[in-house]
């Protein structure tokens, strides 16, 4: 966490709007937002460091942050699920913070309740389940738990979209920035549907190439490689015996090799 600093990465449009903020008066509205942001994202941050994940960027936009990390797809889904949750337990304690320092007369009333209806807005926004919000990853995790990632990954995207066209249609859009947020889901929901043949492939990989720890054991009647499930390890029939799921990938792979050798 010490070299933290500078992993922060202010979005181009994050200056303009500061600097409308400062022509229109609104600069202690968007200093508010812009410090819940930053500390929403620390609070990501936090867990991440804890669970030994490298984190690449925390970019600052407008209306959130987007941290992006290096870690496996197989992440187990109680970490996942805590990385996920660590901007909304970070904006909860620095609620609690500001209500005390209010009630202790060190800041305003005014401030306090225009930073409170921020951070619960936030916090509500955060854990709709739309990509790429933190909601969408609960949910995601969720799914995974009970189905194979490959079916939980369909799930998750044909729920985050009919979240985002519910959200999109009930929500009032009264200003340019909400045009803007709608924007940025649509593309990074399109953006990440675009990539999920890659990872679902990644994640396949990964369980051959590395050791992750399992919670279960699962075993199946015939080899199929779309059962594969997190947190779980999977034996499959073959012939005559159950083969250990990084055997029966290895088998997988050997077979990929040999068809583009041919």
């Amino acid at each position: 966490m010490k070299n933290i600093k500078a992993k922060f990465k202010i979005n181009t449009f994050t200056y303009l709007l500061i600097l409308s903020a400062l022509w229109t008066g609104l600069i202690k509205n968007i200093s508010l937002i812009l410090f819940i942001v930053i500390i929403h994202e620390l609070g990501h941050a936090f867990f991440l460091h804890r669970y030994e994940y490298e984190i690449i960027q925390i970019e600052i936009f407008p209306f959130g942050g987007i941290t992006k990390v290096n870690k496996p797809i197989n992440t187990p889904l109680k970490k996942e699920i805590m990385i996920a949750i660590g901007g909304v337990l970070a904006q909860l304690l620095l609620g609690i913070c500001f209500y005390i320092f209010n009630q202790h007369g060190k800041i305003m009333q005014t401030t306090y309740d225009l930073f409170s209806f921020y951070n619960k807005t936030l916090i509500i926004f955060n854990l709709l389940p739309i990509i790429p919000l933190d909601g969408s990853i609960i949910m995601q995790s969720i799914w995974e738990y009970f189905f194979s990632y490959k079916k939980a990954t369909n799930i998750y995207f044909v729920c985050s979209m009919i979240s985002f066209l519910a959200f999109a249609t009930f929500h009032t859009l009264k200003s340019l920035n909400n045009y803007m947020i709608l924007t940025f889901l649509f593309f990074k929901i399109y953006e990440t549907f675009q990539k999920r043949k890659y990872l679902i492939n990644r994640f396949y990989l990964e369980r051959y190439l590395y050791e992750f720890p399992y919670e279960r054991i699962e075993s199946h009647n015939y080899p199929d490689l779309s059962k594969l499930k997190k947190d779980t390890l999977h034996f499959f029939w073959q012939k005559d015996r159950y083969l250990h799921e990084k055997e029966f990938l290895k088998n997988y792979y050997l077979k990929k090799q040999n068809k583009v050798i041919e």
